[in-house]
């Protein structure tokens, strides 16, 4: 059953996509129609889940389950990974980008996520740079930590020498 996403309860639990280029509003169109039908008729197990979605920044999905309305199970996220290869292949997208997101001023940025030291290193991301957490689990998650500074994250340990 669809909802929208800030009816969502708290604790609602989320899975994020992120793409490899930017979405065309046709596109950013297609995939709220496929996703909005997808989620309408979301189930666990023949129970209904109550979900909902939002498209960030042209390149980040956000799928969200409301876990105190019904838990979703381990076919229902399934089927919810199979949404983004059907969407993937229908628009030529890859919704499985694994690289870090980070801000730039107000523009969303992207590097190799296996570069991040030389990034650091070479001064593209210092230690206030906001980097997207794509790792959060739930919506209080994602509302308190989905931004996080360089020198809080994963990347830490390449700040530990350097001097402020």
């Amino acid at each position: 059953m669809y909802t929208d996403f800030e009816n969502l309860h708290p604790e609602s639990r989320v899975w994020i996509y992120q793409t490899n280029r930017e979405l065309t509003e046709s596109e950013k169109s297609e995939i709220n129609g496929y996703l909005t039908q997808s989620v309408e008729t979301w189930a666990a197990h023949g129970v209904p889940l109550k979900g909902s979605f939002k498209i960030e920044s042209d390149r980040i999905v956000v799928v969200a389950a409301d876990e105190s309305f019904n838990n979703p199970s381990g076919c229902s996220i399934d089927a919810s990974t199979h949404w983004f290869k059907d969407l993937g292949q229908t628009l030529n997208i890859d919704f499985f980008d694994r690289s870090q997101a980070y801000l730039e001023g107000e523009e969303l940025k992207f590097f190799p996520v296996l570069q991040g030291k030389k990034y650091v290193e070479s001064g593209v991301i210092t230690a206030d740079t906001i980097l997207i957490n794509n790792m959060v689990t739930d919506l209080t998650a994602y509302h308190q930590k989905r931004k996080v500074k360089a020198s809080e994250s994963h990347l830490k340990r390449f700040f530990v020498n350097q001097t402020a």
